[in-house]
C-alpha cells in the first residue's frame, strides 16, 4: 500500500492548491505536515518561485517557510483542517518548523494555539431525517 504524505508548504511555493490537493488525494493522504510558506513579493518578482537563495535570509528569497499563520491566515487553515476531515484523514498534523525570524519553541506554540482553534475534534453527529 502507497500513501501520500501531503505538505502544504511545499505546493504554496510550487504554486499548486493543497486544498485541491486533498480532493485529489482523498483516502490516499497517510501523512500531513502542518507546515507554512509564505513570499516576498518583490523577490518573486524578479527571481520567480524558482530560486535558490539562502533559506535562513527570507529578505533575499521569494518565499519562506513560516510560522503557521504567518503566511497563510486562520481561515485557510481551518478550510485545510475541515478539507482533511471531509475526506476521512483523521491522523496527526505534524508541525514542521523551519521558520527563520521566529524561535523553535515560539513557533510551535503558536502552531498548536493556531490548529487547536482550526482543527475539528469530534464528528458531528447529524443525520439527514427521512421524510
Amino acid at each position: 500500500m502507497i500513501g501520500a504524505n501531503l505538505d502544504p508548504s511545499h505546493m504554496f511555493w510550487m504554486g499548486a492548491d493543497p486544498i485541491a490537493a486533498i480532493d485529489a488525494l482523498g483516502d490516499a493522504i497517510f501523512h500531513v505536515h502542518a507546515k507554512d510558506a509564505g513570499f516576498n513579493e518583490a523577490r518573486r518578482g524578479v527571481t520567480s518561485n524558482l530560486e535558490n537563495g539562502p533559506l535562513g535570509l527570507p529578505s533575499a528569497r521569494a518565499w519562506s517557510y513560516l510560522t503557521l499563520g504567518y503566511g497563510h491566515d486562520t481561515l485557510w487553515w481551518r478550510q485545510f483542517c475541515y478539507r482533511l476531515r471531509m475526506v476521512g484523514y483523521d491522523g496527526w498534523l505534524s508541525i514542521e518548523h523551519e521558520d527563520p525570524l521566529l524561535d523553535a519553541v515560539e513557533g510551535l506554540e503558536r502552531s498548536v494555539a493556531l490548529l487547536r482553534e482550526v482543527m475539528p475534534v469530534a464528528l458531528g453527529g447529524f443525520n439527514q431525517m427521512d421524510i
